[in-house]
């Protein structure tokens, strides 16, 4: 398993978080959301690869095609 994408996820929900929470205490709620919205696009950006090949690697082995 690729640690690194999962210690940078990580990294990217610390780092959503805290400026949310940032966002929220200063009462811009609306720019928050989008932050957590753009968050979401990038972790699932960082992921693609990763379940690309789980993708490929069940096709593989139950001789999909």
């Amino acid at each position: 398993m690729q640690i690194d994408i999962l210690i940078k996820i990580a990294g990217l929900g610390l780092l959503v978080s805290v400026i949310t929470n940032l966002l929220k205490q200063s009462g811009r709620e609306e720019l928050s959301a989008l932050v957590v919205v753009v968050g979401l696009a990038i972790g699932t950006y960082l992921m693609l690869e990763t379940v690309s090949s789980l993708v490929e690697t069940i096709r593989r082995v139950f001789s999909l095609y």
